[in-house]
């Protein structure tokens, strides 16, 4: 063939030219030019040289766009940071600037540590290592959702370099902050690394990261997300708050409800929070700062929600150099530097100053931005912002959302004051765990004593499924509806490291992927061909059996082969867990608590069964369940021994809504 000359390579260049000025100049409004604008995990997209303030744009050709495509995340260049001392001279500023998004100055802040404390030493020594398997599962889950926004504080500049080499874990960093004050913290037992000093030093990253601008969304790592945050946080509903955070759900009456007919009022200074006239609230909420957000647009410099995080971290120095607290054996008690405690305090004191707390209706705006005929977002959003699930899921969790009020309070005295919200459940909540013995048993169990009037999946489909599996979020859930009634984040907090980590894979939440000497928890998910075969890999975790590769299925499915069991899932042999989430106590008898087994390969729907539960006191049902659904306790040392007789039948009846038939309290999922 000949080469083309000079004429020749001229024409193609044209073209070329022609190509990619018809690509850079398509309608930035169409959903599958959005679709395709992706950044990779770890790759900055490309700019034009000298063109800092150009959105940077690849176009992925496809070749029709399904109905209720779904949008893409927002694409930001988000730069890898050394590890460096937060607190040297313009450390900080530079990490801000390179990991937050630039189109919104939007971060999150996370920490790690691999030290000590009392969970650590007596109640949970696995947490010591599991702890670190969650932030790299969270990283993971991240990039899967399109958002490496965050930063990263660890314990040590050691556990920082372990990260980057064995986890490619790029935005992480480590502070000095009060390390210099080694005599107070010896009073306290305590050294420089150990996770309450760990915890003031990302708060001070929080407060310095607001002061400078940016908003900030603090998460543990033991949190997982089913859809990207933001979407919600910056829709009509959320908008008018300027401090988000989860709550607490244990009693009965805890969870915000606006009273049956009542009217609702304007909230004074903010038009857009309908607040209702008549309403139920047992107490406070129980501020859970394991997800908390801050919305730098609705906050002054000088304001009560800034003022909050100075208080606590005030509190925190004061407490640390001041008398130290001690127990019966005149040990110090490190325990009462928790920032949780010292948090709600600080809320608690400026809502005193204000109006109390409130409850406003879940229906007072719509969760999601709306994109008008013109392309144009709602205010306060972008193109993008809006709902991510198919159309007929969009509705049917929008209607389940509007179901779930809301706690709030003005931080400051006066009209317009800065608003904190209890975070509605289905946002930022609670997910309870406890572990199933012998999940395929159980699961055949449950389908034998399924009851015809079974609720159906609001997603509109004849069988009870608990899973959609349409793209368009990045991990699936059990549940009322595809997506398990619309749940964002999932915070496994109040329970053993083990059970965490064991309901995570047994979800197909489990990502990290860790390259250890000597394995370990933590070699999950690799990506690749695999991934994409739906193959799950193999723990690592001695004494624990690998996932047997077997595909998941949402209930009512066809068989899995393998066993000859009854129509549904399979899953793999061996243990499984009963999941549950505060947001489920709204929901029907028989969708408010799930047995799933383990081997679900990562992003797809879990092998689960609902709980047929019922309402009332009469407790059959649970003696029911119990004939065939086996649970066990964790020691610390992660021992199982099997619960029997009442003891079994009294866990089984805390699953639902976790803990709504018994008053649940905070540790009635720690170790069974």
């Amino acid at each position: 063939m000949r080469r083309p000359g000079a004429r020749g390579w001229a024409s193609v260049l044209l073209l070329a030219l022609v190509w990619s000025s018809a690509c850079v100049g398509a309608d930035a409004r169409d959903p599958w030019y959005r679709r395709g604008r992706r950044e990779r995990p770890g790759i900055p997209l490309w700019k034009p040289p000298g063109s800092a303030d150009v959105e940077p744009i690849v176009v992925e050709v496809t070749e029709s766009a399904p109905e209720d495509a779904a949008p893409a995340p927002r694409i930001d260049t988000i730069e890898a940071i050394e590890n460096v001392d937060l607190e040297a001279p313009g450390a900080l500023e530079k990490a801000l600037a390179a990991r937050a998004r630039a189109s919104d100055k939007e971060l999150m802040v996370l920490a790690v540590g691999d030290t000590r404390d009392h969970r650590r030493m007596h109640k949970d020594p696995a947490l010591s290592q599991v702890s670190v398997d969650f932030a790299i599962n969270l990283v993971e889950n991240l990039a899967a959702l399109g958002l490496r926004n965050y930063l990263m504080l660890t314990s040590s500049a050691q556990l920082c370099d372990e990260l980057r080499r064995d986890a490619d874990v790029d935005g992480c960093a480590h502070s000095s902050h009060l390390t210099d004050r080694e005599k107070e913290l010896q009073r306290w037992g305590l050294k420089p690394g150990d996770m309450f000093l760990l915890w003031a030093q990302q708060w001070r990253v929080v407060q310095r990261a607001l002061e400078a601008g940016y908003s900030v969304m603090r998460v543990d790592s033991d949190v997982v997300f089913l859809e990207d945050p933001y979407l919600a946080l910056r829709g009509p509903l959320l908008s008018p708050f300027a401090m988000v955070s989860q709550t607490d759900v244990f009693d009965l009456g805890t969870r915000p409800r606006c009273d049956a007919d009542t009217g609702v009022t304007n909230e004074p200074g903010h038009p857009d929070v309908k607040r209702c006239d008549s309403s139920s609230l047992k107490s406070q909420p129980q501020l859970n700062i394991g997800l908390v957000y801050f919305r730098r647009s609705a906050m002054a410099d000088d304001g009560p929600t800034l003022g909050v995080i100075k208080d606590m971290l005030k509190a925190f120095t004061a407490k640390l150099l001041g008398d130290v607290q001690v127990n019966d054996d005149g040990n110090p008690i490190a325990e009462a530097l928790l920032d949780q405690p010292l948090f709600r305090e600080a809320v608690s004191q400026r809502v005193r100053r204000g109006s109390g707390w409130k409850v406003a209706s879940g229906s007072s705006g719509e969760v999601y931005a709306s994109i008008g005929s013109d392309g144009d977002a709602s205010d306060g959003a972008a193109v993008g912002d809006e709902c991510p699930h198919a159309r007929t899921t969009c509705d049917a969790i929008a209607a389940e959302r509007r179901r779930t009020d809301i706690a709030f309070a003005s931080l400051g005295e006066g009209e317009g004051s800065e608003l904190a919200a209890g975070a509605p459940d289905w946002l930022f909540g609670r997910g309870c765990v406890k572990t199933v013995a012998d999940a395929p048993r159980a699961l055949a169990h449950l389908r034998s004593i399924r009851s015809t009037n079974a609720p159906a999946s609001i997603d509109g489909s004849s069988e009870n499924g608990t899973c959609e599996t349409r793209a368009g979020v990045v991990n699936r859930a059990p549940g009322v509806g595809g997506v398990g009634g619309g749940v964002v984040a999932v915070h496994m907090v109040y329970s053993k490291a083990r059970k965490r980590a064991d309901a995570m894979e047994a979800m197909g939440w489990w990502r990290a992927s860790v390259r250890r000497p000597g394995g370990g928890r933590g070699g999950g998910e690799v990506g690749g061909a695999e991934e994409e075969a739906g193959m799950a890999k193999k723990d690592g975790e001695a004494g624990e059996q690998s996932p047997s590769g077997v595909a998941s299925a949402s209930a009512g499915g066809s068989s899995s082969p393998g066993d000859g069991s009854v129509d549904g899932c399979v899953g793999r042999d061996g243990a499984g867990v009963l999941f549950s989430h505060t947001y489920f106590r709204q929901n029907p008898p028989g969708a408010r608590a799930f047995v799933c087994a383990g081997g679900t390969p990562t992003g797809t729907c879990p092998c689960c069964e609902p709980v047929p539960d019922e309402d009332g006191e009469d407790r059959s049902w649970v003696r029911n369940v119990a004939k065939g659904v086996g649970l066990v306790a964790l020691s610390p040392e992660d021992r199982e021994d099997a619960l029997t007789g009442q003891r079994l039948e009294d866990h089984i009846a805390t699953a639902p809504g976790c803990g709504m038939h018994q008053n649940g309290g905070w540790n009635e999922f720690w170790d069974r």
